[in-house]
């Protein structure tokens, strides 16, 4: 009953309204043509665009959803043509319009091309489910970039920004002349140029795709061409939605950190670095495994304790013994382990982007390493020790590479107006590292702690996996409880390109349960559409 009489009354409000407008214009109809000689025109700004950011085949990241809204002359025809198709709210901003002469925009699905109304197609800078948001960033509540490419960028993306707007005639009173209909006008608003980045769309989709299907809440994946270093998706969890902030702000399991590029303890996928110092320095080691080591009166555990008997190498990582390698490090000595893990990017930064950098992490310097306790530590990856999903990633791919380190990168090129890639980005150098009978012996390693190790959830029949897990004791507390990082850094190859991978699960169980399986669906995806 409410309803019907408070449409009845907006129908009669509404009626009033079109009648004193039209009594209105015909009253000044004759100031209005004796005006006509002297008019000029009306604006209205309908949207602006910004420029693009594109992924490595030139497929859009931003700017690519679209909607409609219709722009009405202050007329009563216009106001009666479009009242069926609006809301409430939007009829009394409408009439409000009218009523001081100037144009509507109102969002409306419906299609028009009348002189008093016509309809125009607006970019969304952002999507819902919004791929790469916090590597993209977001604008502030100016249209400038406030975090991530959107503000290292922004001078550039803002100078290929455009207008829509629209255009009507109008005598010198500002009445609307006769006859006269609205004009859209679209001045560079679908910009071309942009930025064009190493993500690949569909990899990306993959790797968020996968770290919701196994409910990783807070965490990362990082997939790069191991080959050329390139980052074809960096995904972080939770990520926030560009088009609510404000719930975002409120999270409390902060989506606007950028996981991909945070530093974390990273535990036992450090082990294989270990080994790679020690091959390179010949250093061999008969053990075995109680369950437990003495180093110096402190006594380092094993996972739960376990007693792994008799081990060599290939069984110590495929079991992950720590008191294997604590035993391995204090023959190899940390200065080898260090230099070894300098050269391929622990410890520094990585500029990904021009001004764009990930966290540095932390590798302990000699001189910080003052006791057999301390290298004990190190050689299983706990401590001070921590690096980023991209630092690890980029790491990992030297045991592919025959031992050659590659900085990992997210930038392409610039893009102008025209769609020419105007700068383009060199790829950074490889250099060696260690030597290829190493990286052949890790390569073996890793590929067994897959088939016959702890690994065995990131096996798959399609590709051919290798890895190491991890579950590291992150010094972070929640309730008396120590909060654990878990992880899985491999890499498989796929139609002839080689892909290294980094997963992290914040608050995590094991690497083997949370991070594995990630892997796996990773690299099955990607041989799907390879």
């Amino acid at each position: 009953m409410c309803k019907r009489a408070s449409t009845a009354y907006f129908a009669l409000i509404l009626f009033f309204g079109v009648l004193i407008v039209n009594i209105f214009l015909i009253c000044l109809n004759i100031d209005s043509r004796s005006a006509a000689g002297t008019g000029s025109t009306r604006r209205i700004e309908i949207a602006e665009s910004r420029g693009n950011i594109y992924d490595r085949n030139m497929k859009k990241l931003v700017n690519s959803a679209q909607s409609t809204v219709a722009v009405c002359l202050p007329t009563a025809e216009a106001l009666s043509l479009i009242t069926p198709f609006i809301s409430e709210s939007e009829r009394s901003e409408v009439y409000e319009n009218i009523s001081s002469g100037t144009a509507s925009v109102v969002k409306t699905d419906i299609i028009f091309n009348e002189p008093e109304v016509k309809t125009a197609v607006v970019i969304s800078r952002y999507s819902e489910n919004q791929l790469c948001a916090n590597l993209i960033g977001h604008l502030d509540e100016n249209g400038k970039g406030a975090m991530g490419l959107e503000k290292v960028y922004d001078n550039y993306l803002s100078m290929q920004s455009g207008s829509l707007s629209a255009e009507w005639s109008v005598d010198a009173l500002g009445h609307i002349l006769s006859g006269s209909g609205i004009e859209i006008n679209n001045e560079s608003y679908t910009p071309a140029g942009g930025i064009q980045l190493t993500i690949d769309i569909d990899i990306q989709r993959i790797a968020e795709k996968a770290l919701k299907d196994f409910n990783i809440e807070k965490g990362a994946a990082v997939i790069l061409d191991a080959g050329t270093g390139e980052i074809l998706a960096a995904a972080s969890v939770p990520a926030f939605n560009p088009l609510d902030l404000a719930s975002a702000l409120k999270d409390e399991n902060s989506p606007f950190v950028n996981r991909a590029i945070s530093a974390y303890s990273v535990g036992s996928v450090f082990k294989p670095f270990v080994a790679a110092a020690a091959i390179e320095q010949r250093v061999e080691i008969s053990f075995e495994c109680s369950g437990s080591i003495d180093v110096g009166g402190t006594v380092f555990k094993c996972s739960a304790s376990r007693a792994h008997g008799k081990v060599d190498i290939t069984k110590a990582m495929e079991e992950s013994c720590n008191s294997f390698f604590i035993a391995l490090g204090q023959e190899t000595g940390s200065e080898s382990i260090l230099r070894l893990c300098s050269a391929m990017g622990f410890g520094r930064q990585n500029e990904l982007a021009d001004g764009f950098y990930s966290a540095a992490g932390s590798l302990p310097e000699s001189g910080d390493i003052t006791s057999p306790q301390d290298l004990a530590n190190l050689s299983f990856g706990q401590g001070e020790l921590t690096a980023t999903p991209v630092q690890l990633a980029a790491a990992y791919a030297c045991f592919a590479n025959g031992g050659i380190y590659r900085e990992p990168t997210l930038m392409k090129a610039i893009i102008d107006k025209n769609l020419n890639a105007v700068q383009k980005v060199s790829l950074p150098e490889g250099y060696r590292v260690f030597s290829e009978s190493t990286a052949a012996e890790l390569d073996r390693m890793l590929e067994s702690v897959v088939k016959n190790g702890n690994a065995e959830k990131a096996y798959s029949d399609i590709t051919a996996n290798h890895g190491k897990t991890a579950t590291a004791q992150s010094g972070w507390y929640e309730n008396g409880r120590e909060i654990n990082h878990t992880w899985f850094c491999g890499y498989f190859t796929v139609s002839g390109k080689t892909y290294s991978v980094a997963v992290l699960k914040e608050d995590g169980i094991s690497g083997a349960s949370d991070c594995a399986p990630v892997f796996r669906q990773i690299s099955e995806d990607i041989a799907e559409i390879s």
